[in-house]
């Protein structure tokens, strides 16, 4: 149910925002899976949420929407990002129970947020690079993708708005979660 919910809040934000990529919700959803209920559940919302969003591209909503055909190493390479949120949220909620949402908690969802979404950023450029080695290297690939020369949202972008979204929407999500928590 919770890989349902974060898929329909992806497209939903996408088509509504029109910026794909930039500002999503998925991730700190499925963080907030793991944190909540476990790594287990965390992982398992991540690989679905996110293979799914990638299987199933629409304009608008979705970062690849431009690609007819999904590589299955892409769209493996996706899933294990997906699991990546699960399991960081899983452990980190083990660690912290119970939560004290204060301004250290916030400072510690941001920093979760910047570093996680940087290392997914970077992870998915070289994901793109395997399935469709269009760049001379990976390295290309890499330092390409962050130059806003040629995205008109590089990842760099979407690594900050994660951050913001991370100290603003966690805390809330885990606070309303906190009477069902594993």
């Amino acid at each position: 149910m919770l890989s349902a919910v974060t898929v329909v809040i992806a497209y939903a934000q996408g088509i509504s925002l029109g910026l794909p990529g930039v500002v999503e919700f998925m991730t700190v959803m499925i963080f907030v899976s793991g944190f909540c209920f476990g790594w287990v559940v965390g992982s398992s919302v991540g690989f679905v949420a996110l293979s799914i969003y990638m299987m199933i591209p629409y304009p608008f909503a979705h970062p690849a929407a431009w690609i007819y055909t999904i590589s299955p190493l892409l769209l493996v390479v996706m899933g294990l990002l997906g699991i990546m949120y699960g399991i960081v949220g899983g452990i980190l909620g083990k660690l912290q129970s119970p939560v004290r949402m204060n301004a250290m908690f916030v400072g510690e969802m941001a920093l979760l947020g910047f570093a996680l979404t940087f290392a997914y950023d970077i992870l998915s450029s070289i994901g793109f690079y395997v399935a469709y080695p269009v760049y001379p290297s990976v390295w290309d690939a890499v330092y390409l993708t962050f130059v806003p020369l040629y995205y008109l949202y590089p990842p760099i972008v979407h690594t900050v708005t994660n951050t913001i979204i991370f100290a603003t929407v966690a805390p809330a999500l885990i606070r309303a979660l906190e009477p069902f928590r594993a």
